[in-house]
């Protein structure tokens, strides 16, 4: 196999494809930020995005997933409801003004929880999804290892007044992906502005909501020594874009700054579509099989966010194995995508065997090699109709 030599295929797509890590085009003041398009799952640009700072939103989102998990699995139900405990009542800060042993839908508590961050409607949940906050700590952390959050260590559940954990614009951004991603049913609950239960009416603290009607999540909180963390999603047209950022701005200040952001992103940039999963994007040919042609394609959705400016300088190659030789099974890795700006290559990825090829019997390997011969012997040439 390493002997085998590759074959280069340049394929110019229209428009051409590709992906520029930079933030050239992005201009901004705000201390720390961290932009990207879920589209195509990139990174558009980023500013101090790994530097550490305290934040209560990490929790509360950690949170959310896990009882986002439980309704998928069916631990709770949304339309059940809830006998609230003691402990959930008595729970400290901002909550729901819930009484011991009220009866409260589920669905209520999560819109409580969301929108404002009800500690009482927070506490009640934990104890429906895990008993006691033992056990539910254990599996947010659980979860946040599964997720790739690997400096994430939690000591206690959102609602809980407790000092703000250690976080990073990146590691809010991964668990806001996995949130829009994973949980793309409940996100629809981050655009709700406002909730009422028994005649009160209390508003999300999250500004951006109302300044632009594309824009539909998630927090935005504000710690006394950092200033405000927000984390904000858009959408236009079918991209989505979202912003984690960190500033010590005015409230309204740190509003305009991060539409500002998001605007440049859908004004600057563009996601492209590359190829659809298990979608043939080219052929090989394959020797000794029991076909001679090869479909070969990506087992991901492929998509890239370029700036607009840039799409005649992209190119996309495709580079395969030969001599390509059977037996070749469904999924082997035959062939490399690679997408380049002028002369950098900015993205690679793997190209695979839609079917399965068989190696051909010895007679039909036998009669391959006499059809090849004869063809030869009498000068048949590749454009000739074959007899």
């Amino acid at each position: 196999m390493n002997s085998r030599l590759f074959l280069l295929l340049t394929c110019l797509l229209a428009p051409a494809l590709a992906f520029p890590k930079t933030s050239d085009s992005i201009q901004s003041s705000v201390s720390i930020y961290i932009l990207g398009d879920l589209s195509s799952e990139r990174i558009i640009a980023e500013k101090r995005a790994s530097r550490d700072f305290n934040s209560a939103s990490l929790t509360k989102l950690m949170t959310l997933y896990v009882i986002f998990d439980a309704l998928e699995d069916g631990t709770i139900n949304a339309q059940a409801e809830l006998k609230i405990s003691r402990t959930a009542a008595a729970a400290p800060g901002v909550g729901m003004f819930l009484n011991e042993g009220d009866i409260v839908k589920i669905e209520d508590l999560i819109k409580a929880m969301v929108i404002y961050g009800a500690s009482d409607a927070t506490l009640a949940l934990v104890e429906a999804v895990a008993g006691t906050k033992a056990q539910f700590i254990a599996t947010m952390n659980q979860k946040a290892k599964a997720l790739g959050l690997l400096n994430s260590q939690f000591t206690h559940v959102a609602g809980e007044s407790a000092e703000p954990q250690l976080t990073s614009a990146s590691t809010l951004y991964q668990l806001a992906v996995a949130i829009i991603l994973n949980h793309s049913s409940r996100y629809s609950l981050f655009k709700l502005n406002q909730h009422e239960w028994k005649g009160i009416t209390q508003y999300s603290s999250n500004s951006l909501l109302g300044r632009d009607p594309y824009n539909d999540g998630l927090i935005v909180s504000t710690i006394s020594s950092e200033g405000t963390i927000g984390i904000i999603s858009s959408v236009r047209n079918g991209r989505r874009i979202l912003l984690v950022m960190g500033d010590d701005s005015s409230d309204g200040l740190f509003a305009s700054k991060a539409q500002d952001l998001i605007n440049q992103a859908f004004k600057k940039f563009t996601t492209i579509h590359i190829l659809d999963k298990k979608i043939p994007i080219s052929q090989l040919g394959v020797t000794h099989g029991t076909s001679e042609f090869l479909d070969i394609g990506s087992m991901e959705k492929i998509s890239v966010t370029i700036p607009r400016k840039k799409k005649s300088e992209l190119e996309v190659t495709i580079e395969g194995i030969q001599p390509l030789v059977a037996p070749i099974k469904y999924g082997d890795v035959v062939a490399k995508l690679s997408v380049r700006l002028k002369t950098d290559t900015i993205l690679t990825s793997n190209l695979v065997a839609l079917k399965e090829i068989r190696q051909a019997g010895i007679m039909s390997r036998g009669w391959r090699r006499l059809k090849s011969w004869l063809l030869y012997s009498i000068g048949f040439k590749k454009n000739d109709k074959p007899f």
